[in-house]
């Protein structure tokens, strides 16, 4: 249990005037409670009140919900049915008020707990709880996982450079990434990994195919392992012998000095919109800018996406805090042509950015 965050999410439920608060986000719920489990079937919800802190789920997740979610009670209520507990829980505690993620929850569930409890409580919607908020800092454990996720997918793409010929389709890459990454001691990758060559690194979130890749084309390779729940994630732009265009070499490098700039100028307290800008500044000035289609990166903890994000699109107040580990991904994607995208991880320290990724950032691989 992450007792330091509980007490803080306490204090903002009181803030915001209510007695207690569903929490039906599934890595909100691992945060909170300790108890890991991706299942969304119905396999359990928190309630959380200043006094209680309560695991609803069912039979199938008794035993694991009892071990890791410690210092919580486990309840399981007959056939799943949460309403039901949540409005006897309600009327026992004297809860009028609570709280709920409204961007997790189905309307099929709000409304059902909403029915049973239309002369108990009101719920409120709140669009993001200060969950999301307390997440963009990691705590010391959170930190080591995240280096060994961000070691292992450095192993496991040093393996892939070896690795990698002419002629093999972007499906056989991706499909030797999961391989490597969990045979290093991943869980699993943490997303589908993208593979991405010749005309197709046009696609920011391409879907590796049949295609083979051919010797003198930029192949963009975007993976991440998982491990013991947290995400990470690189990209890396590569070609198998040299560039068959001197353009090939001038978008990457345009696209290599964006992500250093912007490395080198991240530090807890810049804005979001400027982190964003140090990297799309760089391409503006090489006259890319109308090519970089997506935001300069983004936080990963529990998620491979997650706060804080580096973004024109984000609130102008919002800074960076230190403790976040975030990605910084420029990229350049020309329609009909192809693309390049080189993606760190690192962490927001006071003093500057800690980069996390150590793969190097080389073009060409001989072959």
């Amino acid at each position: 249990m992450n007792s330091t965050s509980l007490t803080q999410f306490r204090t903002w439920i009181a803030e915001q005037g209510l007695d207690a608060f569903l929490v039906t986000q599934l890595q909100n719920r691992t945060y909170l409670s300790g108890w890991f489990n991706e299942d969304n079937e119905g396999s359990g919800l928190l309630l959380v009140s200043q006094q209680q802190q309560i695991v609803l789920t069912h039979k199938f997740y008794k035993e694991p919900a009892e071990k890791e979610a410690i210092g919580w009670q486990v309840i399981v209520p007959e056939m799943r049915e949460y309403a039901e507990t949540i409005v006897a829980l309600a009327r026992e505690n004297g809860w009028k008020r609570i709280g709920f993620e409204a961007q997790a929850i189905t309307y099929w569930e709000y409304d059902k707990i909403r029915g049973a409890g239309e002369d108990a409580f009101t719920l409120q919607p709140f669009e993001h709880s200060n969950i999301d908020i307390l997440r963009e800092v990691k705590q010391p454990h959170e930190l080591e996982l995240l280096r060994r996720a961000i070691a292992i997918t450095d192993e496991a793409f040093a393996h892939i450079c070896d690795w990698i010929q002419p002629g093999m389709t972007e499906k056989e890459v991706e499909q030797e990434i999961a391989r490597s990454m969990v045979s290093l001691g991943a869980d699993e990758p943490a997303f589908d990994s993208i593979v991405a060559s010749g005309p197709n690194g046009s696609m920011p979130h391409a879907i590796p195919g049949e295609r083979c890749i051919q010797p003198g084309e930029l192949v963009t390779i975007d993976m991440g392992a998982r491990y013991k729940g947290y995400c990470a994630d690189m990209t890396r732009t590569i070609c198998l012998g040299e560039p068959a265009e001197p353009r090939m070499r001038e978008i990457y490098d345009a696209v290599l000095k964006a992500m250093k700039t912007c490395e080198a100028g991240l530090h807890a307290g810049i804005s979001s919109r400027d982190a964003d800008a140090l990297a799309r500044n760089v391409l503006e000035t090489a006259g890319l800018v109308e090519y970089y289609i997506h935001s300069t990166g983004h936080g990963v903890g529990l998620q491979v996406h997650e706060g804080p994000n580096l973004s024109q699109r984000v609130p102008e107040d919002k800074l960076l805090p230190a403790g976040a580990v975030v990605t910084i991904e420029p990229g350049v994607y020309i329609p009909g042509w192809g693309g390049a995208r080189i993606e760190d991880c690192g962490l927001i320290t006071q003093n500057g950015l800690e980069v996390l990724t150590q793969s190097p950032a080389q073009l060409v691989i001989q072959r």
